[in-house]
């Protein structure tokens, strides 16, 4: 299991650096366990709205992917069916934001996961959850 682990965390950060959405938004792997993964996003001024807070859909971004990235770490590949996203707190620009994704079901057609908006002291921004339909397996 651990070296299955060791595996699928290692495509999954060459899956993510291929990614030009991701590396257009700046996300950063952190960390990966079956079934949660850490992202890292600072919030630039590209990511930002007129009130030079981040923009929802940036928030959205990282949020879907790191519940798609815990997918992975379950060793699937998944697509988004439905996704919500409650954000509680405005996000600053240049504030380094983690987004922790989490697997709440690990089914064989479906996956629901949850995410963590947070800062580095765990101050939560935003949660959201979505359902994702599993493809194939992410590694043989």
């Amino acid at each position: 299991m651990e070296e299955t682990l060791k595996r699928v965390e290692m495509l999954l950060l060459s899956f993510y650096q291929d990614n030009p959405f991701v590396q257009y938004l700046g996300i950063k792997v952190e960390s990966v366990e079956f079934g949660k993964v850490q992202l890292s996003m600072q919030i630039h001024h590209e990511c930002t709205n007129v009130y030079k807070i981040a923009h929802g859909g940036a928030l959205m971004s990282v949020a879907d992917t790191a519940m798609g990235a815990a997918c992975l770490s379950v060793n699937k590949k998944v697509v988004t069916l439905d996704f919500n996203i409650n954000l509680m707190k405005a996000v600053p620009e240049d504030q380094l934001i983690y987004a922790v994704g989490r697997i709440l079901h690990n089914g064989a057609r479906t996956i629901v996961a949850e995410c963590d908006i947070v800062d580095a002291a765990d101050k939560i921004y935003g949660k959201a959850r979505g359902t994702f339909f599993v493809n194939e397996k992410f590694a043989e």
